[in-house]
């Protein structure tokens, strides 16, 4: 089984810091428009209703599913997930 240092060579640095940098792009903008998470409950209701829209697309047949929103939907859970954590305290 690899390690973790060959699971980031599988993936190569440039492409996971595209990623992070997508993720960070997504929290900047949801943090201009929108006030902190008040408790955890809105959070966790926040990160489930971004996860709903993945799931959504996600079910869809495979000849209607679209790679780049289902990637737009999950950066936009990894954000709120970041949200969390960081507006929580956590």
């Amino acid at each position: 089984m690899p390690g973790p240092q060959s699971d980031v060579q599988l993936y190569g640095m440039s492409e996971l810091t595209e990623l992070f940098n997508q993720v960070f792009q997504e929290l900047q903008r949801a943090r201009q428009l929108h006030k902190q998470f008040n408790s955890p409950h809105e959070g966790y209701a926040v990160i489930l209703e971004e996860l709903e829209e993945l799931w959504a697309e996600v079910k869809k047949r495979k000849e209607l599913r679209s790679r780049e929103v289902m990637r737009k939907e999950a950066v936009q859970v990894a954000a709120m997930a970041v949200r969390f954590i960081y507006d929580l305290g956590y």
